[in-house]
């Protein structure tokens, strides 16, 4: 056999591309889920309650929707009140129900998938010291005298939003009635 300087040699582990690609495809997929899983409220967080909310409070809350994106409730104490209360099972759904109940006017206490409505900031100032959150107000249009919700019902800047009952879309049609 001739003499050769060349000499084929065996690899028995992976081959540095394939460990390259693999760091590669490692790293790509990390980042990717990185900033999704930022964004997202990992399933097993703690949700506040509408019964913890209203124990913030100092009331027992009265819980008049029950569904499977959101709890609504309220109670009354002898300061301040009365409360309305809401809790979501999305952070989506309780940036479009802010979204539209800004339309009517109001402050909001809102804090990580639940609100809360009161007559007056000072109120709900104080239920902030205990529950946290921020306080966010929606766009001011006439007295409260004048108010009108999304069910067509005049009434006080008590108004928790877009629909008392539940479901924002549930009264669409009320404004056509006068």
């Amino acid at each position: 056999m001739p003499s050769s300087t060349y000499r084929r040699t065996r690899r028995t582990g992976p081959s540095r591309a394939a460990f390259a690609a693999l760091c590669v495809t490692a790293l790509l997929c990390g980042g990717c889920a990185g900033k999704a899983a930022a964004h997202r409220t990992p399933e097993s967080a703690h949700q506040t309650s509408i019964e913890e909310i209203a124990t913030a409070i100092g009331c027992t809350a009265e819980v008049s929707v029950e569904a499977e994106e959101l709890r609504q409730g309220g109670c009354e104490t002898g300061q301040g009140g009365p409360y309305r209360m809401v809790t979501f099972a999305a952070e989506k759904g309780l940036r479009s129900w802010l979204a539209e109940a800004r339309n009517y006017g109001g402050i909001y206490l809102v804090g990580d998938r639940w609100v809360v409505t009161a007559r007056s900031e000072d109120a709900l100032a104080a239920v902030r010291g205990r529950l946290g959150g921020s306080l966010e107000t929606g766009d001011t249009h006439g007295s409260p005298s004048e108010h009108t919700g999304p069910s067509g019902h005049t009434g006080s800047s008590e108004h928790t939003g877009p629909s008392e009952h539940g479901d924002p879309s549930a009264h669409a049609d009320d404004s056509a009635h006068p």
